[in-house]
């Protein structure tokens, strides 16, 4: 597995790639996967990720999911309730998710098309949202580039979130671009 370093060097490497205005959306999407191991190292260092975009003439912006989940559901008229009875959670992931669509189509309406935007915290969601619907919800809306902070496996096109479910091929830019097990 990639460390910090050959994570920002791989970045670097996608950023001298030159951006066609007319990419698909899975092209739009770049999945920066690590060691699971690496999750806060990487949130940790984030700005360096930023700088290296700056450095390359992109703009840069952050959605950051892992608080989303709890302000949501706090939020909501049947919290108490929810709380007495937990297994009841499962009915109201559809509003979740939708949620989230809407909170990262906010974020990639605020962006322009040299931008790049960071969703982190995919994690924290793992259980109650999957990553590949979430990213197929919003691909159609990425005006620049959509980078996901991927705690996981790359390997054969396929990605797996946290090693521990099946994976999904999904057509996004894996960063680094080669498989490492």
């Amino acid at each position: 597995m990639s460390t910090v370093e050959e994570l920002l060097d791989a970045f670097r490497q996608r950023l001298d790639v030159p951006w066609r205005p007319d990419e698909a959306a899975p092209g739009r999407v770049w999945l920066l996967w690590y060691d699971k191991a690496h999750e806060r190292r990487v949130r940790g260092r984030l700005g360096e990720f930023r700088l290296a975009a700056e450095h390359a003439g992109k703009g840069w912006r952050e959605i950051d999911l892992a608080p989303e989940f709890g302000a949501w559901v706090a939020g909501q008229k049947w919290f108490e309730r929810a709380c007495r009875a937990p297994n009841s959670l499962g009915t109201v992931l559809p509003k979740l998710e939708a949620h989230l669509v809407a909170v990262v189509r906010a974020g990639l309406a605020a962006a322009g098309p040299n931008d790049i935007v960071a969703l982190t915290g995919a994690a924290s969601l793992f259980g109650l949202v999957r990553t590949s619907t979430l990213i197929a919800s919003v691909a159609d809306a990425i005006p620049g580039r959509l980078l996901v902070t991927f705690p996981g496996t790359h390997q054969g096109g396929i990605y797996r979130l946290l090693d521990a479910r099946d994976g999904w091929n999904y057509l996004a830019v894996p960063i680094p671009s080669s498989d490492v097990v």
